[in-house]
């Protein structure tokens, strides 16, 4: 019978594992930003279309589905949620029938600046206690723990600001 080794469970700082804290500030923030986008009829999903569009216009439902992480079939119901309010307009496809590449209006473009005006709110009070050179630092610090959890093989960086990554975080293996 072979003895097992102590599980440490002693974390760096608050003594709480780092991935529990992140997933605690997710949900806080998810929580913040839903209620604060509630009023003003919008979901999370259609803000990250609005977005989307917002940095390029004509993306598929498929790649609009990948960018909001919902289903291809969630995503046209989004589409079509926006399309209903005036928000987004989408056209065939030149060359491919079944595709249907999506752009802000007018007044989605006026949406997708009040939700960002809504989720700078959240995220000024979730950074409310940090000091600006504490925020740049989170902000670095939490791109570098995003190249970390990709493959190895990954070309990955962060230039200007934005992070660069080329394949999915890796999984990792489950202890036994």
């Amino acid at each position: 019978m072979s003895q097992q080794q102590p599980y440490n469970l002693e974390f760096a700082g608050s003594g709480q594992p780092v991935g529990y804290l992140l997933m605690r500030v997710h949900r806080a923030l998810r929580a913040t930003i839903d209620d604060t986008l509630r009023p003003h009829g919008f979901t999370m999903p259609q803000v990250a279309v609005l977005f989307a569009l917002g940095r390029k216009a004509g993306l598929s439902t498929a790649e609009l589905a990948r960018l909001a992480f919902v289903t291809p079939q969630a995503m046209g119901e989004v589409l079509a949620g926006l399309e209903a309010k005036g928000f987004v307009i989408r056209r065939a496809h030149d060359s491919h029938g079944r595709i249907l590449p999506a752009e802000l209006t007018a007044a989605g473009i006026e949406a997708r600046n009040l939700c960002h005006e809504v989720l700078a709110k959240a995220e000024r009070q979730m950074l409310s206690d940090l000091s600006a050179d504490e925020q740049h630092m989170f902000g670095l610090s939490l791109e570098r723990c995003l190249v970390g959890l990709c493959e190895p093989a990954a070309e990955a960086g962060v230039r200007g600001g934005a992070i660069r990554v080329r394949s999915r975080p890796q999984k990792v293996p489950a202890e036994t």
